[in-house]
């Protein structure tokens, strides 16, 4: 329905389940309330409310916690709190020291991990740190992690789950923004960074950030050469009309096909450009083109170079152009030297 949001998986829900396993999970219900209603931390006036409730769930249900043939067939072996638990670790565990300082040795190989570009092992170091020892800082960390390898949705999951511990953690917000921007949510994007920079003022990469978002929002949708250019892997942020109409590019772009062996050497990388999109590929389909191999292509470093002379602002523009934003907060997990460090931070 309308109403679902996008951003969470749909599960099966309780009209699916087999009929024990209805009885099962209504009577794991019926004895965490009970279970409630025993406990200190309780009311008085709100165990009222809790037994007249419980009984209305008991007769709707059709079942009895001190039935012992039912507590016989339906009892499991751990209580409801116990499995939410284990799914949904709680944010603010309480942690030994010792715990504590192993997770943050570990949050560290995951940092180096990042340095060195393997993602993925980042995101298994950043987890562990989080089971051991959760904090707004780990989960921030392998948000920056997820959106490296395009899992934009977990990105925005971890920022909200770092802001759940430290909702004053600005570096969470740009996180999120930056996720947000590469899921294309660009009103979410504007208020995430709007929020970081409530909290950081001084930050020009956030600033720098929000401007590009809310000029998005102005030119969006945007006509003409490329418009509608989906969302690329790898390359999040970038503005693809922007640079497919903009007048250097084009001037680039009919310099190098105007040589019949430029335009051989750019229909293989516009395969291989392909494959990286989903679309047809041989080998290296899957692949984003590597930029630096392609400047290390002697036909068009001589191509480069030739440009270059004729116009010594025409490559670093366009370098400029290709650069895809970062959440400013730095490449590693733990922000870069233009900000101040988050609380917290080690």
């Amino acid at each position: 329905s309308s109403g679902i949001n996008a951003e969470w998986p749909l599960r099966p829900g309780f009209e699916f389940m087999a009929k024990d396993q209805q009885d099962r999970l209504s009577f794991a219900i019926l004895q965490h309330i009970q279970e409630a209603l025993s406990s200190p931390q309780i009311p008085d006036d709100a165990k009222e409310s809790l037994s007249v409730g419980y009984q209305c769930l008991s007769e709707g249900f059709g079942l009895k916690v001190d039935d012992p043939q039912q507590a016989l067939r339906l009892k499991v072996d751990k209580s409801l709190a116990e499995i939410f638990d284990e799914a949904y670790p709680p944010l603010n565990k309480e942690v030994s020291k010792d715990d504590e300082a192993k997770a943050v040795e570990i949050k560290d190989k995951g940092n180096e991990l990042m340095k060195q570009n393997k993602y993925e092992e980042a995101i298994e170091k950043y987890t562990e740190a989080i089971e051991l020892a959760p904090n707004a800082i780990f989960y921030c960390n392998r948000a920056a992690a997820y959106s490296k390898v395009s899992r934009h949705h977990d990105a925005v999951k971890d920022s909200k789950a770092a802001l759940q511990i430290d909702p004053n953690y600005g570096k969470a917000y740009a996180r999120m923004g930056f996720a947000y921007l590469s899921l294309n949510q660009l009103s979410e994007a504007q208020t995430s960074y709007e929020k970081a920079i409530s909290l950081d003022p001084n930050n020009k990469s956030y600033q720098d950030n929000l401007d590009a978002v809310k000029e998005r929002i102005a030119t969006a949708p945007s006509a003409g050469v490329g418009a509608g250019v989906p969302p690329i892997p790898g390359m999040a942020g970038m503005d693809f009309n922007q640079i497919l109409n903009n007048p250097m590019f084009m001037q680039m772009t009919q310099q190098l096909m105007s040589d019949p062996n430029m335009q051989a050497r750019f229909a293989q990388m516009a395969e291989s450009f392909l494959g990286g999109m989903g679309g047809a590929g041989g080998q290296g389909a899957g692949q984003m083109p590597d930029f630096s191999a392609m400047m290390n292509d002697p036909a068009l470093r001589q191509v480069a170079e030739n440009m270059e002379q004729q116009n010594p602002d025409l490559l670093n523009n366009l370098r400029s152009m290709f650069t895809p934003p970062g959440d400013g907060s730095g490449a590693n997990g733990e922000g870069g030297s233009n900000q101040n460090p988050p609380p917290n931070s080690s």
